[in-house]
């Protein structure tokens, strides 16, 4: 029983190290494709249509159930024109908006809809944060929303913010990226000692086994030879 333990100590930590792993090689494969996709400044980092943008400020740190607070990771997804027209009063969007960008923030804003009216035959949206009391400058055009909120993670955005930065991607991608690779190096150099000592083992014995009777039939052919040569003794002495 003790001598089973170690192993299985160890079989569970292979395990529960390359489920971390592969997890971890899925979530950067999924993170690249959705910035790999981003062709405009004004595009969402989206993964088949589903997005997250990270909160920078704390316009929409209300108290209804969907608020959400600074540095939250919140996720989306991305409108088209019949989903656009789905859109009502108490939906959370997100658009982007050039004046923030001039002030040195991301252009994305994810603000409720406290409006919607016609003009011209035109749709628009009033939109307004949970904090903030008075609406939003602008009214936007029905285009301009890019997508509707769907959830959050909180505090998430900042470590996503981080991730972001040459430090954060070494520190907590390419830097547990290397150790599992290492890992997973060591671990392939041990399969392949022990299978060539397995390979060594039985090799070693077929030619033990081999030797052995290689010996025993040596043994018995100078045996043979040993008799014929007393049996020919014999025969000369009886002449």
């Amino acid at each position: 029983m003790d001598k089973k333990n170690p192993k299985l100590v160890i079989r569970i930590l292979k395990i529960s190290l390359n489920t971390v792993f592969y997890a971890l090689i899925v979530l950067l494969v999924l993170f690249s494709i959705a910035n790999m996709k981003l062709k405009e400044k004004n595009d969402i980092a989206n993964v088949f249509g589903n997005g997250f943008v990270s909160v920078l400020t704390d316009s929409m740190d209300g108290d209804q159930e969907n608020s959400f607070k600074v540095e939250d990771l919140i996720f989306v997804k991305l409108l088209d024109d019949e989903s656009r027209l789905q859109l009502e009063v108490g939906d959370i969007i997100t658009y982007y908006n050039l004046e923030i960008e001039g002030l040195g923030i991301a252009g994305f804003i994810t603000h409720r809809i406290i409006q919607v009216f016609e003009l011209d035959g035109e749709t628009f949206f009033v939109t307004r944060g949970d904090k903030v009391g008075a609406p939003d400058d602008q009214p936007i055009h029905i285009s301009e929303a890019l997508a509707l909120y769907q959830s959050k993670w909180s505090g998430a955005g900042q470590a996503l913010k981080y991730l972001q930065t040459p430090a954060g991607f070494a520190l907590f991608v390419i830097l547990p990226v290397a150790l599992m690779l290492i890992f997973e190096g060591v671990m392939l150099g041990r399969n392949i000692y022990v299978l060539n000592k397995q390979k060594m083992d039985e090799l070693y014995a077929k030619d033990k086994e081999q030797a052995v009777v290689d010996l025993e039939v040596e043994k018995e052919k100078i045996r043979q030879q040993i008799i014929a040569e007393l049996k020919k003794e014999q025969e000369e002495k009886n002449k």
